[in-house]
């Protein structure tokens, strides 16, 4: 048998070697079908399929809450619910919370602005990560947090804890392992390193998290979050369910503690409390799982059209050769010996286009990773490995199956008699014809829905585009400039800072205006600034019902990024001061929805607000005094929630992203706006500095990956059917 193997095997080498352009024609035409299909599983085994980086990572859920009464599919969870869960539920090995917010490191160099991340002192427990160098968290390194202590500039407050990243190790400390035991300045706080985390440790969790893959330093959350207010969710709940248990088990314990938690809380019972648990590693692919799988089924049309491209050329070989294969079987070659001669012939093939495939599939892979958008998950994975190899394998095998089956059982079925006295039809007879015009057939059926499907990214795109977010972002230039938590703890500082910086920004030559705002549209960050409103004497259930984004904004935000006042005036200078804490500005929707026909402007209105003193959310009623346009915030595609705007020191614990509207290039004012900010404190970085019109494309990223795939794919696909279909045609005639 394996004799008879390598003498089928080097009689198709030299059968192919003297026909250099139709093999050249084979390996090309499944190099392009195998290659996109290796190509998107890459992409696909590292985002769906490989298991999250994590040991035992498939006992890992995310714990979301459900609000139906106010139609809030699922957001985070405050710290007292997360303490009940701790102590109550008995299906989990252990729960941890988690926030990000950007901050600054200060010392040891300049200032740099950081991403940062409060977990409790057990979340790398309950992931199972162990640092570096060092350690992790313990219990006792969370203490008590008493809100007046961090206003007091004489407070002696002890050292916090943290875990820097591998990166931030590696740049800020020259990858120092003396750095474990020191204090170093993070957020204006003292805080001591206690461990360094692996150089391929990342956080995976969905968008709606708000909590960025790559976080720079780990602090620890104070061991009291259980006293903070329990209609206020902020925190990302992670947790390991126990051995043995289901996904669906730990969804029926934690319906029943939402039920307990509804007869006892008024909040939860008012909004209908549920509780979701969801596996990890399923929601951080949710969002990429439809798209990734549209892709799948877009590369699996390109080779079957490959296939049946090449079993048409191979019906045709075999016509030809049809006088050999008659004095195969004359010389007493059975079926079988001819059919496995014809599939080696196949499979000789298809491991030509299988190399080609791959090397078209190494640098595929680089061109979706530069084009594809920030929120797919794991990018940084995707490569060609053993499994990535042995699909190949696979792929190939039953590629060679699928174009050479039916050419070889075709070659054997017609009437070797009649070719051995030359009479065999050139044609191939009727059966043929049929199975060449059926090939024919599929591959322009196949390569019709790929160009559908491309036709309709087309049109979502040029919907997209056609989309104006209720903003002007030409000439406009963002950054953040992070103020330091405990240096500028009340929100007075802090809005006294930014007041101050506007001022000297506006002076500086070739800027039109300054504003800011927290968050920035479309770059995330809504889940930290969402609340509730209503009018005076709402029931308290109505008063909840009501969701909108809440945007702290610096006076001159509305004129910079040109948002349009509808009513009444935009915010001024003089509404950023502590005693006036009374004004809003609403957008038009929430208007039409709070005030229906009347006018809204001098209405007054009440407003979730955070209070610093007692950590708790409190009620605050605002006059009305302006109404501007709907702006698309979260997303280009949808409409987003109702927005009300306060000044910065309404709501201040988000650090804000300027805005400057210019008349020169934007570039060339960045250095002067690094000297002002460092003239009034030098320890407050600068960072983030981007056009406007950057998150204005990134926010169209998905669905130009998708359409430039697609439409890729639908292009090779109807070269290779029109390739087939001329095949076809120029046979017949």
């Amino acid at each position: 048998m394996g004799t008879d193997f390598l003498r089928d095997l080097r009689y198709a080498l030299r059968s192919f070697a003297q026909q250099p352009f139709f093999t050249a024609v084979v390996v090309l035409t499944l190099g392009l079908g195998i290659g996109s299909n290796v190509a998107i599983f890459s992409v696909a085994n590292a985002v769906l399929f490989r298991p999250l980086p994590y040991p035992d990572s498939e006992e890992l859920a995310l714990i979301w809450t459900r609000l139906p009464a106010t139609d809030v599919d699922r957001t985070m969870v405050s710290g007292p619910d997360l303490g009940d869960y701790q102590n109550e539920a008995t299906s989990f090995d252990g729960f941890a919370g988690a926030m990000a917010m950007a901050g600054a490191v200060t010392g040891d160099g300049p200032a740099e602005q950081i991403m940062a991340a409060y977990a409790t002192w057990n979340l790398f427990e309950v992931l199972d990560v162990t640092p570096m160098i060092g350690r992790r968290f313990q219990a006792d390194d969370a203490f008590p947090v008493d809100p007046a202590s961090f206003g007091s500039p004489d407070a002696e407050l002890p050292p916090g804890k943290v875990i820097l990243s591998h990166g931030l190790w590696q740049r800020r400390f020259g990858g120092d392992p003396s750095v474990l035991g020191r204090t170093i300045q993070m957020d204006g706080w003292g805080s001591e390193v206690v461990g360094v985390l692996p150089r391929d440790f990342r956080i995976y969790l969905p968008a709606d998290a708000a909590m960025p893959t790559d976080i720079d330093a780990w602090g620890i959350l104070p061991s009291n979050i259980t006293d903070f207010a329990r209609d206020a969710p902020w925190l990302t709940v992670v947790a390991r369910m126990a051995d043995g248990v289901s996904l669906e088990q730990a969804q029926q314990e934690m319906d029943g503690l939402a039920a307990r938690l509804r007869e006892v809380h008024p909040f939860h019972a008012n909004q209908n409390l549920q509780i979701t648990v969801q596996g990890m590693h399923r929601d951080v692919v949710r969002h990429a799982r439809p798209a990734l799988l549209a892709l799948f089924g877009s590369v699996a049309f390109v080779l079957l059209i490959a296939c049946a491209n090449i079993a048409n050329l191979l019906v045709v070989r075999a016509s030809g050769r049809s006088r050999e294969i008659a004095v195969r079987a004359a010389l007493g070659g059975g079926h079988g010996r001819i059919v496995r001669q014809m599939l080696t012939e196949s499979l000789v093939l298809a491991t030509g286009g299988a190399l080609l495939g791959v090397a078209l599939a190494w640098y595929g892979i680089r061109l979706i990773t530069r084009l594809s958008p920030g929120n797919l998950p794991r990018m940084e994975a995707v490569g060609i490995d053993g499994t990535v190899l042995a699909f190949t394998a696979g792929v190939t095998l039953l590629a060679a199956v699928a174009f050479g089956l039916a050419p070889a059982l075709r070659a054997v079925r017609g009437n070797l008699a009649d070719a051995l006295k030359d009479r065999g039809s050139a044609s191939g007879g009727m059966r043929g014809n049929k199975l060449r015009t059926g090939l024919a057939v599929t591959e322009v059926a196949l390569s019709l829905v790929l160009l559908v499907g491309a036709g309709l990214m087309l049109r979502s795109f040029a919907e997209i585009q056609r989309v104006e977010p209720g903003f002007d972002a030409e000439n406009v230039i963002t950054f953040s400039a992070p103020l330091q938590f405990v240096k500028y703890f009340s929100s007075a500082s802090r809005a006294q800072f930014v007041n101050d910086l506007g001022a000297r920004l506006e002076a500086i030559p070739g800027v039109e205006r300054v504003g800011g705002v927290a968050p920035l549209p479309l770059t995330g960050g809504e889940a930290y600034s969402v609340g509730s409103y209503g009018r005076p004497g709402d029931p308290e259930d109505a008063y909840r019902a009501n969701r909108a984004d809440f945007k702290a904004v610096l006076p001159g935000y509305f004129e910079a990024m040109r948002i349009e006042v509808v009513a009444g005036r935009a915010l001024l200078p003089s509404d950023n001061q502590p005693e006036a804490l009374t004004v809003a500005v609403i957008d038009r929707k929430l208007a039409d929805r709070l005030f229906g026909e009347e006018d809204p402007v001098g209405r007054e209105m009440i407003l979730d607000h955070f209070s610093e003193e007692t950590f708790s959310l409190e009620q605050r009623s605002v006059q009305v005094v302006g109404v501007v346009a709907n702006v698309r915030s979260s997303s280009l595609a949808a409409d987003g929630r109702e927005t009300v705007y306060t000044p910065y020191i309404f709501n201040s614990w988000l650090p804000m992203s300027f805005t400057l509207r210019t008349t020169v290039a934007p570039a060339t004012l960045m250095d002067r706006v690094r000297r002002e900010i460092s003239a009034m404190d030098p320890d407050v970085p600068v960072s983030d500095v981007a056009p406007l019109q950057t998150y204005v494309e990134a926010a169209r990223a998905e669905t130009r990956f998708m359409l430039t795939l697609t439409g890729a794919f639908a292009l090779i696909a109807l070269v290779l059917a029109s390739l087939g279909l001329y095949g076809v045609i120029s046979y017949a005639t």
